[in-house]
């Protein structure tokens, strides 16, 4: 069995590599900007993937509709397809939710292909909070439009975890899974279990979305700024979805927020030690 884990430079795909190379899978690595020693795939284009896909029979993909096409038919004869897909596609519609779009256009494709395919859903990622990482070091605050949305943040681990347990398994074809962290937590309650970790106060500064679209991360562009806006005002006040998923296919219960921030600690300027 060899494994294509695609999207290598990110935080699930570089967890999923070091758990199937610790376990003696073989793994071939692929990105679009590929170090040495992996191979160079556009999930975008479809560039790359013929010469990627040859002797591999089992699939990480991550999201990427305008390349699914290409994907597919270079992927004839692969055994199993794991797609990163997102829990917005079963929680929210995808009519007016372009992330859930995007996600449930790919989902459709590979689910129409007649290929084997696992879809992960996960939930908000605990990594998202990274976002909060130079405010946090330069002036312990945090800004957010909706601070009381609530969510459900998942470690990167576990999403790897079962990504591998599917792909060494051969288990869930045809099945969609929700992946959620333990508990919902606000912004809020969120900040607030990082300033216990880093021992110091973290004040939460709520902010007009105008002021929210402004001061986006550059990457982001504006209108997958509004929706994901949209979607924190969606879950003000709401209780986020809890699932025991990464449980029931790896055996462990799923990592708490507290776990994620002592394992990211030094991330948000925590001292070493």
């Amino acid at each position: 069995m060899t494994v294509l884990v695609t999207g290598a430079r990110g935080r699930i795909a570089r967890s999923l590599i070091t758990r199937l190379t610790s376990a003696g899978t073989p793994v071939r690595v692929a990105s679009s900007r590929p170090e040495p020693g992996e191979v160079r795939v556009d999930l975008r284009t479809g560039e790359g993937l013929e010469e990627a896909l040859d002797g591999v029979d089992r699939v990480l993909l991550y999201t990427q509709p305008t390349g699914i096409d290409a994907f597919l038919k270079a992927a004839q004869g692969v055994r199993h397809v794991v797609q990163v897909s997102s829990l917005s596609v079963g929680e929210l519609d995808p009519a007016t939710n372009s992330i859930a779009a995007r996600h449930k256009a790919v989902e459709d494709a590979l689910l129409e292909s007649g290929l084997p395919v696992t879809v992960l859903r996960p939930g908000a990622f605990a990594t998202n909070t990274l976002r909060w990482v130079e405010s946090i070091r330069t002036a312990s605050t945090v800004e957010s439009a909706y601070p009381d949305a609530e969510y459900s943040p998942i470690h990167e681990d576990d999403i790897a975890a079962v990504a591998q347990a599917v792909l060494e398994s051969g288990s869930h074809l045809g099945e969609a899974l929700t992946l959620t962290g333990p508990e919902s937590l606000s912004y809020r309650q969120q900040v607030a279990i990082l300033a216990s970790a880093l021992g110091r106060p973290i004040s939460v500064v709520e902010i007009s979305r105008e002021r929210a679209l402004e001061t986006r991360p550059a990457f982001i562009p504006a209108d997958v700024m509004e929706t994901l806006l949209d979607t924190d005002l969606h879950c003000v006040g709401r209780p986020s979805l809890v699932t025991d998923t990464v449980e029931a296919v790896t055996g462990a219960p799923a990592r708490d927020f507290r776990r994620w921030v002592a394992d990211h600690r030094l991330e948000f300027g925590a001292p070493q030690g």
